[in-house]
């Protein structure tokens, strides 16, 4: 038995081999030619520059998948022409970036096994039921990306098994009545970047088995709930970029199997409650980058099997206290980035069991000691914050992936970095790495290791500013330039062990020099200037006292009475001072003498 599986093998490998080469022999110049994985021959024409009527000279009658594409700088001008119709085989067609301006008369017909039509990125204005004439078997037909201003009604009649359309970035500003006419297996419909501003329920009459509705950037005001009332399987629905400002109760409730809701870029400010109240199904909601301030208690009421919640980039300060309360048990994503979030507001995190994803990118956090974080939490964002000190006693051990990217960590300490130890993924680029014997250690000791930390980028000091971490050595470490930016922290100095303690030792090393310093300045400065005025004075006393005697105008060489009053000058302080002489004369007084 096992030979058998070897031969068999390798007669397959020979097969295969022969079926490659058949492939290569007769390719088209200038195109490539090679089986898919499903065995299927495939040409693929891919460098530009045709020009003309489609010509397929060159192609084998077994080929069975055509790809005719260009580049941006290079594209193709073609023509359609009837020259499908002899590739009885085909199964896909793709014909884009090629400039075709309109599809001709019965192009496709007889091409019973064809099963994808692309046309995108070509200048198709007026596509027309008879342009797809003979393609009854079509499955998926793409249209994106032309220059489609209408579609009249039952443009698609003849697509009777179509499930995929795609008709999105066109110029549609209104979608006939009976457009779908005849094609009720539609499954997927795409209609994004057409600036349709409202939907018509009619459009959507013949085709009520519709699962996946994308209608983004279509410049809509509104939901207009009787459109749903006809779609009743419908599982994805996305209404992203739009200018919806409000979702009232019933607008989705038809919408029983919705799995997959899409508001991202509308204009909504408020979740009010039991907005979603017969989505029992609903498992991703995309409420990303409205003006949500205010997320109501029942907003997500019944919905018991809601896995993820997109509200980044709203105007969030706070969320309501049990406003994820009855998610609290399904919940496994949650996105709250590009918030002004107050953290302790989110303590009701930290209850659910099954949350493994949290997002808190640009929330201009300062310090992750709070206590927020699931017990069960695997991945976890908070890049592009003000954070300048990691604290991962506070971090859940089930944790395998954190980003704190482009925040303001200089260092990392040694316990820190054991825990960190464990992670599958970690993302510390761009924070302000200072590169001395105080910050940098325990990273520098991991830098051989992983290129997460060998590609650190130093900021500080200036003798190593601009270098990757792998490619320092220890010795070349200067003494610390900064202290940590939480004093507050019991290691104040973002280093390990008895380099703490010189830390320490040093900085009183040089706050007792700069008190001695300041001592020996005063008193200098008290000595000069006590001299100064004792002198004066001296000096002073002794010409006033030669005056005295000298100057006969002097009141005791005088015949007038002597008067004093006291005090001479009410505003003037006096202060006497003493001579040396005087000093003697009362000592020689007071022994009697």
């Amino acid at each position: 038995m096992p030979n058998m599986s070897k031969r068999i093998m390798f007669y397959s490998l020979v097969l295969l081999l022969v079926l490659s080469v058949n492939a290569y022999s007769s390719c088209p110049t200038k195109c490539s030619c090679y089986l898919d994985i499903k065995g299927r021959r495939v040409v693929l024409c891919k460098d530009g520059g045709l020009t003309g009527p489609l010509d397929l000279n060159g192609f084998g009658y077994d080929t069975e998948i055509i790809k005719i594409t260009a580049p941006d700088d290079n594209t193709n001008l073609l023509t359609m022409s009837p020259a499908f119709q002899r590739y009885t085989k085909l199964e896909e067609i793709h014909v884009t970036k090629s400039n075709i301006p309109q599809l001709g008369m019965h192009f496709f017909f007889g091409l019973t096994k064809l099963d994808v039509l692309n046309l995108s990125q070509n200048n198709i204005t007026q596509p027309l039921d008879h342009n797809f004439r003979g393609l009854d078997k079509l499955k998926e037909l793409y249209l994106d990306d032309n220059r489609i201003q209408s579609l009249p009604s039952g443009t698609f009649r003849y697509l009777h098994e179509l499930k995929v359309l795609s008709i999105q970035r066109n110029r549609i500003r209104e979608l006939a009545n009976r457009i779908f006419l005849e094609i009720g297996k539609l499954k997927v419909l795409k209609l994004s970047g057409n600036n349709l501003r409202e939907l018509n329920p009619e459009v959507f009459r013949d085709v009520q088995e519709l699962r996946h509705l994308e209608c983004r950037g279509c410049a809509l005001e509104k939901i207009n709930k009787e459109i749903f009332s006809l779609l009743p399987y419908l599982s994805y629905l996305d209404l992203g970029d739009n200018e919806i400002k409000l979702i009232h109760t019933d607008n989705l409730k038809d919408l029983i199997n919705l799995k997959v809701l899409k508001l991202d870029g509308n204009q909504l400010t408020v979740l009010h409650d039991n907005i979603f109240l017969n989505q029992a199904a609903l498992k991703k909601i995309n409420l990303a980058r409205n003006h949500i301030t205010k997320i109501s208690a029942n907003a997500f009421v019944e919905l018991y099997n809601l896995t993820d919640i997109d509200l980044s980039f709203n105007k969030l300060e706070k969320v309501h206290e049990g406003a994820f309360g009855a998610v609290s048990s399904s919940l496994e994503m949650l996105n709250l980035s590009g918030n002004q979030m107050k953290l302790h507001t989110l303590k009701e995190l930290a209850s659910m069991e099954n949350l493994k994803e949290l997002k808190l990118s640009k929330c201009e956090i300062m310090d992750t000691k709070i206590e927020i974080y699931p017990p069960n939490l695997r991945v976890l964002d908070l890049s592009n914050n003000y954070i300048s000190l990691l604290n991962t006693e506070y971090f859940p051990y089930s944790l395998k992936e954190l980003d704190v990217s482009n925040n303001r960590i200089r260092g990392i300490d040694e316990n820190d970095m054991k825990k960190l130890d464990d992670l599958k993924y970690l993302n510390l680029q761009k924070n302000p790495w200072s590169c001395d014997i105080c910050f940098i250690v325990p990273l520098l000791e991991r830098a051989n290791r992983s290129a997460t930390f060998s590609e650190l980028i130093c900021v500080s000091p200036y003798t190593v500013k601009g270098k990757t971490l792998g490619t320092i050595v220890k010795s070349e470490l200067t003494w610390c330039s900064a202290a940590s930016y939480s004093t507050g922290d019991p290691d104040f100095f973002l280093v390990a062990g008895d380099g703490r303690m010189r830390i320490i030792a040093a900085s009183m090393s040089v706050c007792l020099f700069l008190l001695t310093i300041l001592a020996v300045i005063g008193a200098v400065c008290y000595s000069r200037r006590h001299a100064a005025r004792y002198y004066t004075h001296e000096d002073k006393l002794a010409m006033e006292g030669e005056n005295i005697f000298e100057n006969n105008h002097s009141p005791l060489f005088c015949d007038r009475e002597l008067s004093f009053k006291f005090p001479l000058d009410a505003n003037e302080k006096r202060i006497s001072i003493a001579t040396i002489e005087e000093v003697k004369k009362e000592h020689s007084i007071t022994n009697g003498t």
